[in-house]
């Protein structure tokens, strides 16, 4: 059976948005440990394991939707299913490490920042399974994005670092880059911002703002 176009479309401009985020994290963490590489001594076995299961996952991202566009289903669905799997491996690795980085460097703001991302995936990742039983395949598709997008802050924070730019601004630039891309992924397939888009992107955009109070209460 092939593929309705639009199907292929959708899935494929996933899989290219996935894969530039993958790049870009590549690169942004090869950059700060570039130019930074005191840090490379802080790349212990669990940071390590945890570097892993995130590049695993957005490939993982492109991986599906390239299968979703050559209609191989059944491999979608099975490989969707074990990457709940992943999925805990990189919360509670990037848990410890939000942790210890709280404890032992003195930074509980970091701790903080990285537990608002994980609030913001885990609904976001239960709510694109929920769509897809509900064969709602559009709203699957920006559920797992959005929620893609909601851990992307640490790399924007390594090119903020070199830069020179105050640590903020990496919180600052999330949510437009979230709206931007979720927005203009809706924008190309269906020529409008579909209803869902918009409920989830108030709820990850909703999450930073409590998550910035939160900090300016305990921090500043």
């Amino acid at each position: 059976m092939r593929a309705p176009e639009s199907h292929v479309r959708a899935n494929l401009l996933m899989g290219n948005i996935a894969l530039g985020l993958l790049g870009f994290t590549l690169f942004a963490f090869a950059l700060k440990a570039i130019a930074e590489p005191a840090v490379q001594a802080r790349y212990t076995p669990i940071v390590v394991f945890h570097a892993g299961s995130m590049i695993a996952w957005l490939t993982l991202l492109a991986s599906q939707s390239f299968l979703a566009a050559r209609f191989k289903l059944a491999a979608h669905r099975a490989t969707g299913r074990a990457s709940i799997a992943l999925v805990g491996a990189m919360l509670v690795s990037g848990g410890v490490i939000s942790w210890r980085i709280g404890q032992e460097l003195g930074r509980p703001e970091v701790t903080v920042v990285n537990l608002a991302a994980f609030a913001t995936f885990i609904p976001l990742y239960f709510a694109a399974i929920h769509f897809a039983r509900r064969r709602d395949i559009a709203a699957h598709r920006q559920a797992m994005l959005i929620a893609t997008l909601a851990l992307m802050t640490p790399a924007y924070a390594r090119v903020v670092q070199v830069l020179g730019l105050p640590d903020p601004v990496a919180i600052g630039v999330q949510p437009p880059i979230t709206i931007l891309i979720a927005c203009g992924y809706d924008w190309v397939l269906h020529g409008r911002v579909t209803r869902p888009t918009l409920v989830m992107l108030g709820f990850s955009v909703g999450l930073v703002v409590v998550m910035s109070a939160v900090l300016a209460v305990l921090f500043l």
